[in-house]
Protein backbone atom coordinates (compact mmCIF):
# COMPACT_ATOMS: atom_id res chain seq x y z
CA UNK A 1 0.00 0.00 0.00
CA UNK A 2 1.68 3.45 -1.28
CA UNK A 3 0.66 5.39 2.15
CA UNK A 4 1.78 2.77 4.70
CA UNK A 5 4.95 1.62 2.63
CA UNK A 6 3.84 -1.85 2.93
CA UNK A 7 6.30 -3.76 1.20
CA UNK A 8 5.56 -6.24 -1.47
CA UNK A 9 6.83 -10.15 -0.52
CA UNK A 10 6.84 -13.32 -2.48
CA UNK A 11 3.44 -14.43 -1.09
CA UNK A 12 1.24 -10.80 -1.88
CA UNK A 13 -1.15 -11.13 -4.50
CA UNK A 14 -1.86 -9.37 -7.26
CA UNK A 15 -4.92 -9.54 -10.15
CA UNK A 16 -2.95 -10.86 -13.26
CA UNK A 17 -5.85 -9.46 -15.63
CA UNK A 18 -5.48 -10.86 -18.85
CA UNK A 19 -2.78 -13.96 -18.42
CA UNK A 20 -6.03 -15.23 -16.91
CA UNK A 21 -7.40 -15.99 -20.71
CA UNK A 22 -4.60 -19.31 -20.53
CA UNK A 23 -5.99 -20.66 -17.27
CA UNK A 24 -9.50 -19.90 -19.16
CA UNK A 25 -8.31 -22.00 -21.77
CA UNK A 26 -6.16 -24.11 -20.67
CA UNK A 27 -9.05 -25.18 -17.98
CA UNK A 28 -11.65 -25.48 -21.45
CA UNK A 29 -9.09 -27.74 -23.32
CA UNK A 30 -8.84 -29.94 -20.09
CA UNK A 31 -12.23 -30.22 -19.59
CA UNK A 32 -13.14 -31.07 -23.65
CA UNK A 33 -10.44 -33.64 -23.16
CA UNK A 34 -12.58 -35.42 -20.27
CA UNK A 35 -15.56 -35.05 -22.11
CA UNK A 36 -14.05 -36.77 -25.47
CA UNK A 37 -14.62 -33.88 -27.60
CA UNK A 38 -12.70 -32.37 -30.03
CA UNK A 39 -11.10 -29.27 -30.01
CA UNK A 40 -13.20 -28.51 -33.15
CA UNK A 41 -16.08 -29.38 -31.42
CA UNK A 42 -19.08 -26.84 -32.56
CA UNK A 43 -20.31 -24.45 -30.05
CA UNK A 44 -23.87 -25.03 -30.92
CA UNK A 45 -23.24 -28.59 -29.84
CA UNK A 46 -22.18 -27.22 -26.13
CA UNK A 47 -25.25 -25.05 -25.45
CA UNK A 48 -28.64 -25.50 -25.66
CA UNK A 49 -31.17 -25.77 -28.65
CA UNK A 50 -32.10 -22.05 -30.36
CA UNK A 51 -28.99 -20.74 -29.54
CA UNK A 52 -27.68 -17.99 -31.89
CA UNK A 53 -24.07 -16.52 -32.25
CA UNK A 54 -24.37 -13.32 -34.07
CA UNK A 55 -25.14 -14.81 -37.38
CA UNK A 56 -25.74 -17.81 -39.01
CA UNK A 57 -22.63 -18.18 -40.10
CA UNK A 58 -21.05 -18.07 -36.79
CA UNK A 59 -23.71 -19.85 -34.81
CA UNK A 60 -22.92 -22.85 -37.13
CA UNK A 61 -19.06 -23.15 -37.43
CA UNK A 62 -17.60 -21.40 -34.45
CA UNK A 63 -15.78 -23.82 -32.27
CA UNK A 64 -13.79 -23.34 -28.92
CA UNK A 65 -10.84 -22.29 -30.99
CA UNK A 66 -12.25 -19.68 -32.76
CA UNK A 67 -13.18 -18.16 -29.51
CA UNK A 68 -9.87 -18.81 -27.79
CA UNK A 69 -7.80 -17.26 -30.66
CA UNK A 70 -10.10 -13.95 -30.70
CA UNK A 71 -10.78 -15.52 -34.49
CA UNK A 72 -14.65 -14.59 -34.10
CA UNK A 73 -14.64 -11.08 -35.91
CA UNK A 74 -17.06 -9.79 -33.06
CA UNK A 75 -16.00 -5.99 -31.30
CA UNK A 76 -15.61 -6.38 -27.97
CA UNK A 77 -17.87 -4.75 -25.89
CA UNK A 78 -16.24 -4.83 -22.91
CA UNK A 79 -18.55 -2.07 -20.94
CA UNK A 80 -21.49 -4.65 -20.86
CA UNK A 81 -19.34 -5.43 -17.53
CA UNK A 82 -21.08 -2.72 -15.95
CA UNK A 83 -24.27 -3.85 -17.19
CA UNK A 84 -26.04 -4.60 -13.49
CA UNK A 85 -27.93 -7.54 -14.83
CA UNK A 86 -25.71 -9.03 -17.06
CA UNK A 87 -24.10 -12.65 -15.89
CA UNK A 88 -22.29 -15.20 -17.75
CA UNK A 89 -25.11 -17.31 -18.40
CA UNK A 90 -27.08 -14.53 -20.22
CA UNK A 91 -24.24 -12.81 -22.37
CA UNK A 92 -25.78 -15.06 -24.84
CA UNK A 93 -28.97 -13.49 -25.07
CA UNK A 94 -27.16 -10.62 -26.64
CA UNK A 95 -25.22 -12.06 -29.47
CA UNK A 96 -27.85 -11.76 -32.13
CA UNK A 97 -28.17 -7.88 -31.77
CA UNK A 98 -24.05 -8.06 -32.26
CA UNK A 99 -22.80 -7.01 -35.56
CA UNK A 100 -19.81 -8.51 -36.90
CA UNK A 101 -16.38 -6.27 -38.13
CA UNK A 102 -14.03 -8.64 -39.33
CA UNK A 103 -13.88 -11.75 -41.15
CA UNK A 104 -14.88 -14.67 -38.76
CA UNK A 105 -12.04 -17.74 -38.73
CA UNK A 106 -9.40 -15.77 -41.10
CA UNK A 107 -9.00 -12.44 -38.79
CA UNK A 108 -7.58 -11.33 -35.06
CA UNK A 109 -9.94 -9.11 -32.98
CA UNK A 110 -8.93 -9.14 -29.35
CA UNK A 111 -12.30 -9.58 -27.41
CA UNK A 112 -12.52 -9.71 -23.66
CA UNK A 113 -16.26 -10.63 -24.15
CA UNK A 114 -15.43 -13.74 -25.82
CA UNK A 115 -13.54 -15.66 -22.79
CA UNK A 116 -16.22 -14.44 -20.48
CA UNK A 117 -18.51 -17.01 -22.39
CA UNK A 118 -15.91 -19.40 -22.80
CA UNK A 119 -15.76 -19.22 -19.00
CA UNK A 120 -19.54 -19.70 -19.33
CA UNK A 121 -18.99 -22.70 -21.32
CA UNK A 122 -16.69 -24.50 -19.11
CA UNK A 123 -19.10 -23.95 -16.26
CA UNK A 124 -21.57 -25.66 -18.51
CA UNK A 125 -19.46 -28.86 -18.63
CA UNK A 126 -18.74 -28.86 -15.16
CA UNK A 127 -22.10 -27.57 -13.30
CA UNK A 128 -19.84 -25.53 -10.86
CA UNK A 129 -18.77 -22.11 -10.77
CA UNK A 130 -15.59 -21.14 -13.05
CA UNK A 131 -13.61 -20.20 -10.18
CA UNK A 132 -14.53 -23.41 -8.26
CA UNK A 133 -13.20 -25.40 -11.47
CA UNK A 134 -10.25 -23.57 -11.87
CA UNK A 135 -9.25 -24.45 -8.15
CA UNK A 136 -10.20 -28.20 -8.03
CA UNK A 137 -9.07 -28.77 -12.13
CA UNK A 138 -5.69 -26.31 -12.01
CA UNK A 139 -4.37 -24.64 -8.84
CA UNK A 140 -4.55 -27.94 -6.88
CA UNK A 141 -3.05 -29.93 -9.61
CA UNK A 142 -0.03 -27.31 -9.54
CA UNK A 143 -0.28 -26.94 -5.69
CA UNK A 144 -1.04 -23.67 -6.12
CA UNK A 145 -1.96 -22.57 -2.80
CA UNK A 146 -2.75 -19.02 -2.75
CA UNK A 147 -3.90 -18.00 -5.62
CA UNK A 148 -7.85 -17.14 -5.72
CA UNK A 149 -10.34 -14.22 -8.09
CA UNK A 150 -10.67 -10.86 -7.55
CA UNK A 151 -14.35 -12.11 -7.83
CA UNK A 152 -14.81 -14.38 -4.59
CA UNK A 153 -12.11 -12.31 -2.67
CA UNK A 154 -13.61 -10.64 0.46
CA UNK A 155 -11.02 -8.35 1.09
CA UNK A 156 -7.29 -7.12 0.09
CA UNK A 157 -5.37 -8.64 3.20
CA UNK A 158 -2.55 -10.65 1.72
CA UNK A 159 -3.59 -9.09 -2.06
CA UNK A 160 -1.58 -5.54 -3.25
CA UNK A 161 -4.15 -3.19 -3.39
CA UNK A 162 -4.73 -1.82 -6.55
CA UNK A 163 -4.25 1.62 -7.99
CA UNK A 164 -4.30 3.81 -11.26
CA UNK A 165 -3.38 7.20 -12.44
CA UNK A 166 -5.08 10.51 -10.68
CA UNK A 167 -4.41 13.91 -10.98
CA UNK A 168 -1.68 15.49 -9.96
CA UNK A 169 -3.72 16.79 -6.51
CA UNK A 170 -3.79 13.70 -5.23
CA UNK A 171 -0.94 11.66 -3.42
CA UNK A 172 1.90 10.07 -5.46
CA UNK A 173 -0.33 10.98 -8.32
CA UNK A 174 -2.43 7.81 -8.17
CA UNK A 175 -5.70 6.55 -6.70
CA UNK A 176 -6.88 3.63 -5.19
CA UNK A 177 -9.54 1.41 -6.95
CA UNK A 178 -12.29 0.13 -5.27
CA UNK A 179 -12.20 -3.54 -4.78
CA UNK A 180 -15.87 -2.77 -5.37
CA UNK A 181 -15.09 -1.89 -9.20
CA UNK A 182 -12.62 -4.40 -9.47
CA UNK A 183 -14.76 -7.28 -8.36
CA UNK A 184 -18.03 -6.30 -11.01
CA UNK A 185 -14.33 -5.85 -13.94
CA UNK A 186 -13.89 -9.08 -13.09
CA UNK A 187 -17.37 -11.16 -13.86
CA UNK A 188 -15.88 -12.81 -17.38
CA UNK A 189 -13.88 -14.69 -15.36
CA UNK A 190 -11.68 -16.18 -17.31
CA UNK A 191 -10.77 -12.86 -19.08
CA UNK A 192 -9.03 -11.02 -16.43
CA UNK A 193 -10.47 -12.36 -12.89
CA UNK A 194 -7.09 -14.60 -11.16
CA UNK A 195 -5.07 -12.90 -8.68
CA UNK A 196 -2.06 -15.11 -7.67
CA UNK A 197 1.91 -14.02 -6.46
CA UNK A 198 5.36 -15.20 -7.29
CA UNK A 199 5.64 -18.33 -5.71
CA UNK A 200 2.60 -19.83 -7.47
CA UNK A 201 3.09 -18.43 -11.03
CA UNK A 202 6.41 -20.17 -10.68
CA UNK A 203 4.71 -23.31 -10.40
CA UNK A 204 2.05 -22.53 -13.24
CA UNK A 205 4.88 -22.00 -15.67
CA UNK A 206 6.62 -24.97 -14.95
CA UNK A 207 3.15 -26.68 -15.53
CA UNK A 208 3.36 -24.67 -19.78
CA UNK A 209 7.13 -25.98 -19.88
CA UNK A 210 6.73 -29.63 -18.76
CA UNK A 211 2.94 -30.39 -19.08
CA UNK A 212 2.90 -31.65 -15.91
CA UNK A 213 1.48 -31.48 -12.62
CA UNK A 214 2.84 -30.84 -8.73
CA UNK A 215 3.37 -34.81 -8.75
CA UNK A 216 5.04 -35.13 -12.39
CA UNK A 217 2.22 -36.51 -13.90
CA UNK A 218 0.72 -35.81 -17.40
CA UNK A 219 -1.60 -32.90 -17.19
CA UNK A 220 -3.57 -33.62 -20.78
CA UNK A 221 -2.77 -35.66 -24.13
CA UNK A 222 0.61 -33.92 -25.70
CA UNK A 223 -1.54 -32.71 -28.68
CA UNK A 224 -3.98 -30.71 -26.16
CA UNK A 225 -1.13 -29.39 -24.64
CA UNK A 226 0.67 -28.20 -27.95
CA UNK A 227 -2.58 -27.04 -28.92
CA UNK A 228 -2.94 -24.45 -26.18
CA UNK A 229 0.74 -22.79 -27.41
CA UNK A 230 0.61 -23.46 -31.45
CA UNK A 231 -0.17 -20.31 -33.27
CA UNK A 232 -3.78 -20.13 -34.47
CA UNK A 233 -3.99 -17.04 -36.05
CA UNK A 234 -0.91 -15.06 -37.11
CA UNK A 235 -0.14 -11.54 -35.76
CA UNK A 236 1.48 -8.62 -37.58
CA UNK A 237 0.09 -5.38 -36.49
CA UNK A 238 0.72 -5.58 -31.89
CA UNK A 239 1.54 -3.10 -29.58
CA UNK A 240 4.89 -5.17 -28.65
CA UNK A 241 5.54 -4.88 -32.32
CA UNK A 242 5.33 -1.18 -32.79
CA UNK A 243 7.08 -0.31 -29.47
CA UNK A 244 10.07 -3.57 -29.66
CA UNK A 245 10.04 -4.73 -33.38
CA UNK A 246 12.67 -2.09 -34.00
CA UNK A 247 14.68 -2.17 -30.99
CA UNK A 248 18.71 -3.01 -30.60
CA UNK A 249 17.49 -6.31 -29.58
CA UNK A 250 13.65 -6.54 -30.60
CA UNK A 251 10.55 -8.14 -29.23
CA UNK A 252 8.25 -9.37 -31.47
CA UNK A 253 4.89 -11.26 -31.39
CA UNK A 254 3.87 -13.14 -34.45
CA UNK A 255 1.28 -15.37 -33.39
CA UNK A 256 -1.68 -15.98 -30.84
CA UNK A 257 -2.36 -19.39 -29.52
CA UNK A 258 -5.07 -20.14 -27.01
CA UNK A 259 -4.83 -17.74 -24.50
CA UNK A 260 -1.22 -17.00 -25.36
CA UNK A 261 1.15 -14.72 -28.28
CA UNK A 262 3.90 -16.23 -29.68
CA UNK A 263 7.02 -14.42 -30.29
CA UNK A 264 10.65 -13.72 -30.97
CA UNK A 265 13.44 -12.66 -28.49
CA UNK A 266 16.91 -12.87 -29.49
CA UNK A 267 15.95 -15.47 -32.48
CA UNK A 268 14.53 -17.70 -29.37
CA UNK A 269 10.93 -18.48 -29.61
CA UNK A 270 8.95 -17.43 -26.72
CA UNK A 271 5.63 -17.46 -25.14
CA UNK A 272 3.87 -14.74 -23.37
CA UNK A 273 1.30 -12.40 -22.63
CA UNK A 274 0.06 -9.18 -20.76
CA UNK A 275 -2.11 -8.77 -18.18
CA UNK A 276 -3.52 -5.22 -17.62
CA UNK A 277 -6.76 -4.39 -15.68
CA UNK A 278 -8.06 -1.46 -13.31
CA UNK A 279 -4.73 -0.69 -11.22
CA UNK A 280 -2.56 -4.15 -12.08
CA UNK A 281 -0.66 -5.11 -14.54
CA UNK A 282 1.28 -8.03 -15.40
CA UNK A 283 3.52 -9.99 -18.00
CA UNK A 284 4.91 -13.44 -18.38
CA UNK A 285 7.24 -14.91 -20.95
CA UNK A 286 8.17 -18.62 -21.81
CA UNK A 287 11.08 -19.85 -23.66
CA UNK A 288 10.00 -23.16 -24.00
CA UNK A 289 13.38 -24.36 -25.54
CA UNK A 290 15.94 -23.29 -22.59
CA UNK A 291 12.84 -24.14 -19.72
CA UNK A 292 13.15 -20.49 -18.66
CA UNK A 293 10.05 -18.33 -17.68
CA UNK A 294 9.34 -15.20 -16.03
CA UNK A 295 6.82 -13.38 -14.60
CA UNK A 296 6.26 -9.73 -12.74
CA UNK A 297 3.25 -8.04 -11.89
CA UNK A 298 3.32 -4.51 -9.91
CA UNK A 299 0.08 -1.91 -9.09
CA UNK A 300 0.00 1.20 -11.22
CA UNK A 301 -0.17 2.19 -15.15
CA UNK A 302 2.22 0.76 -17.53
CA UNK A 303 0.97 2.41 -21.12
CA UNK A 304 1.59 -0.38 -23.72
CA UNK A 305 3.81 -2.52 -21.44
CA UNK A 306 6.69 -0.15 -21.90
CA UNK A 307 8.25 -0.92 -18.55
CA UNK A 308 6.75 -4.24 -18.54
CA UNK A 309 8.83 -5.57 -22.01
CA UNK A 310 12.12 -3.94 -21.04
CA UNK A 311 11.73 -5.70 -17.51
CA UNK A 312 11.19 -9.00 -19.12
CA UNK A 313 14.26 -8.66 -21.49
CA UNK A 314 16.32 -7.69 -18.86
CA UNK A 315 15.18 -10.53 -16.54
CA UNK A 316 15.64 -12.81 -19.64
CA UNK A 317 19.03 -12.02 -20.31
CA UNK A 318 19.88 -12.91 -16.90
CA UNK A 319 18.07 -16.23 -16.70
CA UNK A 320 19.66 -16.60 -20.75
CA UNK A 321 23.12 -16.11 -19.40
CA UNK A 322 23.60 -13.47 -21.96
CA UNK A 323 25.00 -9.31 -21.08
CA UNK A 324 21.85 -7.66 -20.80
CA UNK A 325 21.71 -4.86 -23.27
CA UNK A 326 19.42 -2.93 -20.73
CA UNK A 327 20.10 -1.88 -17.45
CA UNK A 328 17.91 0.44 -14.59
CA UNK A 329 18.97 3.68 -16.12
CA UNK A 330 18.50 3.20 -19.58
CA UNK A 331 14.95 1.32 -18.70
CA UNK A 332 14.16 4.50 -17.12
CA UNK A 333 15.26 6.80 -19.94
CA UNK A 334 12.64 5.13 -21.55
CA UNK A 335 9.73 5.64 -19.61
CA UNK A 336 6.85 8.42 -19.02
CA UNK A 337 4.62 9.01 -16.25
CA UNK A 338 1.27 8.07 -17.01
CA UNK A 339 -0.69 11.39 -18.03
CA UNK A 340 -4.56 11.86 -16.15
CA UNK A 341 -6.95 13.47 -18.76
CA UNK A 342 -9.94 14.97 -16.67
CA UNK A 343 -12.83 17.15 -18.27
CA UNK A 344 -13.74 20.62 -17.47
CA UNK A 345 -16.59 21.32 -15.81
CA UNK A 346 -18.32 22.99 -18.95
CA UNK A 347 -22.62 23.39 -18.75
CA UNK A 348 -23.58 25.11 -21.78
CA UNK A 349 -25.77 22.56 -23.27
CA UNK A 350 -27.71 24.41 -26.56
CA UNK A 351 -31.04 23.19 -25.76
CA UNK A 352 -33.44 22.95 -22.80
CA UNK A 353 -31.64 20.37 -20.54
CA UNK A 354 -34.82 18.49 -19.94
CA UNK A 355 -34.86 17.49 -23.62
CA UNK A 356 -31.76 15.17 -22.98
CA UNK A 357 -33.58 13.84 -19.94
CA UNK A 358 -34.76 9.98 -20.45
CA UNK A 359 -34.15 6.66 -20.30
CA UNK A 360 -31.84 4.85 -23.39
CA UNK A 361 -32.47 1.57 -24.33
CA UNK A 362 -30.03 -0.66 -26.35
CA UNK A 363 -30.37 -4.50 -27.12
CA UNK A 364 -26.57 -5.40 -26.16
CA UNK A 365 -26.27 -2.87 -23.63
CA UNK A 366 -29.74 -2.39 -21.85
CA UNK A 367 -30.94 0.72 -20.23
CA UNK A 368 -29.09 3.90 -20.10
CA UNK A 369 -29.87 7.22 -17.94
CA UNK A 370 -29.54 10.75 -18.42
CA UNK A 371 -31.21 12.72 -15.29
CA UNK A 372 -30.65 15.77 -14.05
CA UNK A 373 -28.69 17.14 -10.52
CA UNK A 374 -30.89 19.43 -8.50
CA UNK A 375 -28.15 19.98 -6.22
CA UNK A 376 -25.33 21.08 -8.81
CA UNK A 377 -27.23 21.53 -11.61
CA UNK A 378 -26.14 19.53 -14.39
CA UNK A 379 -26.74 16.11 -16.32
CA UNK A 380 -25.70 12.74 -15.00
CA UNK A 381 -25.55 9.99 -16.77
CA UNK A 382 -25.87 6.19 -15.39
CA UNK A 383 -25.44 3.06 -16.62
CA UNK A 384 -25.61 0.00 -14.34
CA UNK A 385 -23.65 -0.11 -11.55
CA UNK A 386 -21.35 3.24 -13.03
CA UNK A 387 -22.47 6.89 -13.01
CA UNK A 388 -20.86 9.90 -14.48
CA UNK A 389 -20.79 13.85 -14.75
CA UNK A 390 -22.18 15.03 -18.07
CA UNK A 391 -20.35 18.30 -19.54
CA UNK A 392 -21.02 19.61 -22.89
CA UNK A 393 -18.62 19.60 -25.69
CA UNK A 394 -17.98 22.60 -28.20
CA UNK A 395 -20.31 20.72 -30.63
CA UNK A 396 -24.10 20.52 -30.67
CA UNK A 397 -25.58 17.97 -28.75
CA UNK A 398 -22.29 16.36 -27.73
CA UNK A 399 -21.04 15.46 -24.24
CA UNK A 400 -17.92 14.07 -22.34
CA UNK A 401 -18.70 11.73 -19.15
CA UNK A 402 -16.65 12.71 -15.97
CA UNK A 403 -16.28 9.61 -13.42
CA UNK A 404 -18.45 9.58 -10.20
CA UNK A 405 -18.35 6.96 -7.16
CA UNK A 406 -16.82 3.97 -7.28
CA UNK A 407 -14.95 4.95 -11.33
CA UNK A 408 -14.10 8.05 -10.21
CA UNK A 409 -10.73 9.02 -12.23
CA UNK A 410 -10.64 5.69 -13.13
CA UNK A 411 -13.68 5.73 -16.35
CA UNK A 412 -13.87 8.86 -17.93
CA UNK A 413 -15.11 8.98 -21.58
CA UNK A 414 -14.99 11.91 -24.32
CA UNK A 415 -17.41 10.87 -26.71
CA UNK A 416 -21.13 10.67 -26.86
CA UNK A 417 -23.59 12.59 -29.18
CA UNK A 418 -27.48 13.01 -29.12
CA UNK A 419 -29.27 12.07 -32.38
CA UNK A 420 -32.50 13.64 -33.52
CA UNK A 421 -35.22 13.35 -35.88
CA UNK A 422 -36.63 15.94 -38.48
CA UNK A 423 -38.20 18.34 -35.87
CA UNK A 424 -34.88 18.31 -34.14
CA UNK A 425 -35.87 16.21 -31.14
CA UNK A 426 -33.84 14.40 -29.47
CA UNK A 427 -34.44 10.41 -29.77
CA UNK A 428 -31.34 8.46 -29.08
CA UNK A 429 -27.56 8.79 -28.44
CA UNK A 430 -24.98 7.07 -29.45
CA UNK A 431 -22.33 6.37 -27.42
CA UNK A 432 -19.25 5.55 -29.64
CA UNK A 433 -17.17 5.49 -25.97
CA UNK A 434 -18.26 2.20 -24.97
CA UNK A 435 -16.93 0.27 -27.83
CA UNK A 436 -13.69 1.04 -29.04
CA UNK A 437 -13.67 -1.66 -32.06
CA UNK A 438 -16.99 -1.15 -32.94
CA UNK A 439 -16.07 0.85 -36.11
CA UNK A 440 -18.45 2.74 -37.94
CA UNK A 441 -21.11 0.93 -36.02
CA UNK A 442 -20.72 2.42 -32.07
CA UNK A 443 -23.68 1.18 -29.54
CA UNK A 444 -26.79 3.66 -30.07
CA UNK A 445 -29.29 3.64 -26.84
CA UNK A 446 -32.90 4.81 -28.28
CA UNK A 447 -34.67 6.98 -26.00
CA UNK A 448 -38.14 5.16 -24.70
CA UNK A 449 -39.36 7.78 -21.89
Amino acid sequence: VVNSKTPVTEQTLFQIGSISKSFAATLLVKQMEDENLALTTKVKDMMDPGFVFVDQERTDSATVVDILAHRMGVPDHTNLRLDQNLTRANLQQRFAAMTPVKTFGKSFLYSNMMYGFASYLSERLGNEPWENLVTSKIFDRLGMTSSTFITTLADLSGAAQGYDKGPKSKPKAVVPVPLELSKKWGIWAGSGAIMSNAVDMAKYMNFHLSNTDKNGNAFMTTANFNALHQQHRKLSSTTVNTHFGNEEVPTTENGYGLGWKRGLYRNNEILLHSGSTYGYRSFITLFPSQNIGVFTSMNGEDDDYILRVLLHNFLSDVALGVTPWLGASSICDRLTAPKYTGYSNTNNPQRPITEYIGLYVNPIYGNLNVEFDPNNEHLVLRYGVATWDFWTKSGKDQFKAEGTGMIKYLKNMYRFTFLTNENDGIVSVRVDSFCSTCGNDPPIFHKVV
